[in-house]
């Protein structure tokens, strides 16, 4: 009897040995080393309209932008209309290896310039304005991070210090004559929002010339020297439709801005 209750131990033991090997080849299979696809929407600006807000009659400044399949800006128009003034001016912007290598204008009187011409060596950009009939040039000298570090022009040159994120957080102007003392000295802060540029914000034709400005298209300046604030209203996608600049407690004028998106799989 007891030898009997031996082998039946025995057997029941092998049963369940046999079930454990069974259950470990059925195990599922490791889902940690299946690739998962990540989505990014990035976001273009197709239109951005400013409204003057102080002038005797309407002032109004339509901008509209057109990307290619790169996403990088190729067509630049801004339509202008006042009571006096109503034109249209286009940028055709040309690349070679990624890189602006030339700005066309054509109509309007919102620049003087007939193209832009951007030629690179190391870390210096040099961008020739040619007019109708003269040239005359800027040199854009970058730091090791591609940002503007130094833009000399004629006469004068502009220096510029960063935040951690890579916001110009101090533009000073400095006259060639005397380059040790600043002339001109702009303190900006910024919020922790993305800019309307902020896909653009290594080309050179938005960083340093659509807007007659330079800025750094990463998060959205909220104060110039304490006297000029920037109010904003953000999108779901945490991106500016709406700005209110106001200079010493008076809006002076309006922006709105809309968006193409695209759709990208990391």
């Amino acid at each position: 009897m007891r030898c009997k209750q031996i082998i039946m131990l025995v057997m029941v033991m092998g049963i369940m040995a046999g079930c454990k090997k069974e259950s470990v080849i059925k195990k599922p299979t490791d889902t940690t080393k299946i690739e998962v696809k990540v989505k990014d929407t990035i976001y273009l600006v197709n239109k951005m309209v400013t409204n003057q807000l102080l002038t005797p009659s309407p002032v109004t400044q339509t901008e509209t932008f057109t990307y290619n399949s790169s996403g990088q800006v190729t067509k630049h128009s801004v339509a202008y209309k006042s009571y006096t003034q109503n034109y249209t001016t286009n940028y055709a912007v040309l690349y070679n290896d990624g890189k602006v290598s030339e700005v066309q204008r054509s109509g309007g009187k919102h620049n003087i310039w007939d193209k832009l011409v951007f030629t690179y060596s190391g870390n210096d950009i040099k961008v020739l304005y040619v007019y109708p009939t003269s040239e005359s040039s800027i040199v854009i000298t970058v730091n090791s991070k591609g940002r503007p570090e130094k833009v000399q022009g004629n006469g004068q040159f502009y220096m510029f210090k960063y935040d951690d994120s890579g916001n110009i957080i101090n533009r000073s102007q400095y006259e060639n004559v005397n380059p040790t003392r600043a002339t001109v000295v702009n303190n900006y802060t910024y919020d922790k929002k993305r800019s309307p540029f902020l896909s653009q914000r290594d080309n050179n034709y938005i960083l340093y010339l659509a807007f007659n400005d330079i800025y750094t298209h990463i998060n959205n300046r909220i104060n110039t020297n304490n006297l000029e604030v920037y109010d904003l209203v953000y999108n779901d996608g945490g991106y500016p439709e709406k700005m209110t600049v106001v200079h010493s407690s008076v809006a002076v004028r309006k922006v709105d801005y809309t968006y193409t998106t695209i759709i990208k799989t990391k």
